[in-house]
This record gives C-alpha cells, sequence and structure tokens, in this order.
C-alpha cells in the first residue's frame, strides 16, 4: 500500500479531475494529486506519475498576525475586463500605516495625501472614463442581480464601443446599458 494514503499524513490529497492512467498498474480512478510535495501517485501501486508539479490554486493558509489581515490570497484578485485597468493597477492605500505596522508622521500622511491626489490626476481620461463605467456597471450588477459571466461580457461589449469612439459624446449610462443589452 502507497505511504501517502496513511490517514495519519496531514498531506493535503485530492483526487485528479484530468484522467491521467498509471503505466504499471493501467488504472485511472486511483490517481491522487499530492500538492504539499507536488507529485501526482497512483493510489493502487504506489508509482510517482510526475513530480514538482505547481498548485495554482488559491492559496488558504493564514500568513499574517492582525485579524483585519486575515486575507489568505498571496496572489491578488483575478484580472476582469469590468476593472477600468482589468485588475492590473498598482494603488496607494487609504491607511496611515507604514509597512512595520508604525503609524506615519503627520507630515508623511500629507505627503502621501498629494501623492494620491496626483496619481489620480495624471491618469488619463481615456481610463477615468472607463472608471465610470465600469462603476456604473457594478451598481447595476447588484441591483438586477447579473452573473459574474454578463458583466464581462459587457464589459467587452463596452471596452470595444470605447476603442471605437462610438462612446464618445454619448452618455456613460447609455452606452453601458446597450452593452448590456447586447450582453443578454
Amino acid at each position: 500500500m502507497c505511504h501517502y494514503h496513511s490517514l495519519s499524513t496531514l498531506l493535503l490529497v485530492t483526487i485528479m479531475q484530468d484522467p491521467v492512467v498509471c503505466s504499471i498498474c493501467k488504472e485511472d480512478q486511483t490517481i491522487i494529486t499530492d500538492v504539499v510535495t507536488g507529485e501526482i501517485v497512483c493510489g493502487k501501486c504506489g508509482l510517482v506519475i510526475s513530480d514538482k508539479i505547481q498548485d495554482t490554486r488559491q492559496e488558504w493558509r493564514d500568513f499574517m498576525t492582525t485579524e483585519e489581515d486575515k486575507d489568505r490570497r498571496r496572489t491578488g484578485m483575478p484580472t476582469s475586463l469590468a476593472r477600468h485597468d482589468m485588475g492590473l493597477y498598482t494603488m496607494i492605500g487609504r491607511g496611515h500605516k507604514d509597512a512595520r505596522g508604525q503609524v506615519l508622521a503627520a507630515s508623511m500622511r500629507s505627503t502621501m495625501g498629494r501623492l494620491r491626489t496626483w496619481d489620480l490626476r495624471t491618469q488619463g481620461s481615456s481610463n477615468r472614463s472607463l472608471r465610470t463605467a465600469f462603476d456604473q456597471l457594478n451598481i447595476l450588477k447588484d441591483k438586477l442581480g447579473l452573473p459574474d459571466a454578463i458583466v464581462e461580457k459587457t464589459a467587452y461589449i463596452y471596452r470595444k464601443a470605447h476603442e471605437r469612439g462610438l462612446v464618445r459624446g454619448r452618455q456613460t449610462s447609455a452606452a453601458l446599458v446597450a452593452a448590456l443589452y447586447l450582453a443578454c
């Protein structure tokens, strides 16, 4: 019996979704993925089919010590067309603490406020209009209970119309509702 099946180990073991066949016993029902060691193992004969695999799922270990930092993701939010920058931006935080958790001095808080202001001012008008449109789209999503797939499709259609200049000179809400109508 394979040592991966012992109940005393605290390994995170899951059954594979994709059919992988063991080359020795020709079984595909007992293939096990061990994300701790990074191995794919046959549960019947113990053959290591693959090693050094990477687990791309969200991490659920807790790396933070304070209650407000209990978010266990370290990879950031996923990209989305429904964000003006597709979720790939950096932002100057609103907090008044440094990286060590110490409260910032008044002069540094003032400097950070000015940096935030200039960060907003230096964004292009195209970026600002997309931000406004997608903020409205999120409000529509909440009010109408729209699924994420429809929101993504609406954002895609709106982006294409925006790139082609079809939104210019029109109300953002009207163009957004038209994109939503097309997405449905």
